[in-house]
């Protein structure tokens, strides 16, 4: 379960905890749990207490949570930031990779984007992961979202019997800043419009979370072989396009 941040405090602004596994999280099925407990609680109109909403904090305050408004039919990345709590890269990259695990059709372009800068911003060696709040207010249906949550969480239940900390250098802070650029180069493949293109890269960015989560090289290396594979899957989706593509042309011209 997540720890306690002081108050006053943002996950997304709150760089002190050390980066490589997310602490905070013991069990990936106790992450998903609470995340499907806040979602289903926000819904419905209830809040943590000692987790304040917008409205709630004193003028002058820092504003860092993303307000539900009227419309709690959806779901935004800031509230899903705000869910996660101080959990680092790897909890929200499985959280967002999800969805498109077990597809949520218009969820790949929406999750893909923020993918990209998480990526990137572990490259760099952040702490802490930063979304800016533009892209913090998009949302997404809430029931659907939630519910891909709950149908991944009996297969998280099963895949969490199997994590355990092996091979760090595979999962250490080092590591974590070449794994960056792979969760980059992942997302923008993630993020394009090609059918049956986006589940490949998104289950290598979920191996790959899973083992950051839990410092787990033996899944941060499946990650990376999975990754492997998704870009010679896409590349070869997008070499027979190219190829039907100029056939057509080929019979229109000729």
């Amino acid at each position: 379960m997540s720890k306690d941040r002081p108050p006053g405090s943002s996950p997304r602004s709150h760089d002190a905890r050390p980066s490589g596994a997310d602490r905070s999280c013991a069990r990936v099925s106790d992450l998903l749990d609470d995340f499907l407990t806040r979602g289903d609680a926000a819904e419905s109109g209830s809040s943590d207490p000692d987790d304040p909403s917008p409205a709630s904090l004193p003028p002058g305050e820092d504003r860092s949570k993303i307000s539900l408004g009227e419309d709690r039919s959806k779901i935004s990345l800031g509230e899903i930031m705000d869910a996660l709590g101080d959990r680092a890269f790897g909890a929200l990259l499985l959280i967002l990779s999800i969805p498109n695990v077990l597809p949520v059709p218009g969820l790949s372009t929406a999750t893909g984007v923020p993918m990209i800068l998480l990526g990137a911003q572990m490259a760099a060696g952040r702490h802490s992961p930063w979304l800016p709040r533009r892209m913090l207010a998009a949302s997404f249906d809430r029931k659907a979202f939630l519910g891909v949550i709950r149908r991944a969480k009996p297969w998280a239940e099963r895949v969490e019997r199997h994590l355990r900390p092996r091979l760090p250098a595979m999962a250490g802070p080092t590591a974590e800043r070449l794994l960056g650029l792979a969760v980059v180069v992942l997302a923008v493949i993630l993020s394009l419009p090609i059918v049956f293109g986006n589940q490949p890269p998104a289950l290598a960015i979920a191996l790959i979370a899973l083992g950051l989560m839990e410092s787990d090289g033996v899944f941060v290396s499946a990650g990376l072989v999975a990754g492997l594979l998704a870009i010679v899957i896409v590349a070869a989706v997008l070499l027979g396009l190219g190829q039907a593509a100029v056939a057509v042309a080929q019979q229109l011209i000729g």
